[in-house]
């Protein structure tokens, strides 16, 4: 267990405060009875309202400054959501959001973990940019507590579809409770997003997912976004493959989106 400490808030609805140099072992662990939000970075009067009014809302608030503190929450605690604060440095905060959302923190970051990021100036170029480091949703500054409140009950309350244990495509098998990729006997190495992408285009792997909907399903867009990252994420996965035998896997239809059967397709088996 890391001895780095996150701090505990002070709240009218009793959440208890504890020094800072605590240990998350003297914090006696996380609650399971309501979701955890977790602040990162944020100025320090903002954070105490936000932290005062989730807490009021039945959420279990915790708060953390740097990388390390991210960590030992996420390694401590089951962490539903992770809040970026405007106060963080534009750059420093995407890399880290990017490093979070790549499993750099923690190695097995538990699937269902959000994000938010509160963009610093609210300008369409930054909002895109917190979406291309792999945000959930963006929420624009100013804002009231009760649009912010709305954004984090979508956000904890939105599970995963049900999906299969494993998904048989030709000879493709993708193994989801262990979040493993095969084709043939080669393992296929992919980065989180070309994996859920790759999820959901085996799920129907003969239909052209649009890109509206891969950027709403996959990325969790509330609005038609750029597609640059779509298409690069794509490519990429296309190239996986194929290094693994998969030849034209993932072919783009021009103007509408991908689908992943290639020119012969197969069938499915999902069990």
């Amino acid at each position: 267990m890391s001895a780095v400490s996150v701090e505990p808030v002070t709240t009218r609805a009793g959440v208890p405060e504890y020094p800072v140099q605590h240990s998350l072992d003297a914090l006696g662990g996380c609650l399971t009875m309501s979701r955890a939000v977790l602040l990162l970075y944020g100025e320090e009067h903002v954070n105490l309202a936000l932290a005062d009014e989730l807490a009021l809302d039945g959420y279990e608030v915790r708060r953390a400054s740097d990388p390390a503190m991210l960590r030992a929450a996420c390694e401590a605690c089951e962490v539903d959501l992770v809040i970026f604060g405007r106060a963080a440095r534009r750059g420093a905060g995407l890399d880290v959001l990017r490093q979070l959302r790549a499993g750099a923190f923690v190695p097995e970051v538990k699937q269902g973990l959000r994000t938010l990021w509160m963009s610093p100036n609210g300008e369409l170029g930054d909002v895109l940019r917190g979406f291309e480091a792999g945000a959930d949703d963006v929420l624009r500054a100013p804002f009231a507590y009760i649009e912010l409140r709305a954004r984090v009950q979508a956000l904890v309350r939105r599970e995963p579809a049900d999906i299969p244990n494993v998904i048989d495509y030709q000879e493709l098998r993708i193994d989801t409770a262990a979040h493993e990729v095969t084709v043939g006997v080669m393992r296929v190495g992919l980065r989180r997003l070309e994996y859920a992408l790759l999820v959901h285009l085996a799920r129907e792997p003969e239909r052209v997912h649009t890109k509206d909907e891969l950027l709403r399903e996959v990325w969790g867009f509330r609005s038609a976004g750029t597609t640059r990252t779509l298409d690069s994420h794509a490519c990429r996965l296309r190239q996986a493959l194929a290094r693994a035998g998969a030849e034209d896997w993932v072919p783009a239809t021009r103007g509408v989106g991908y689908r992943l059967a290639p020119n012969s397709p197969g069938r499915l088996l999902a069990v």
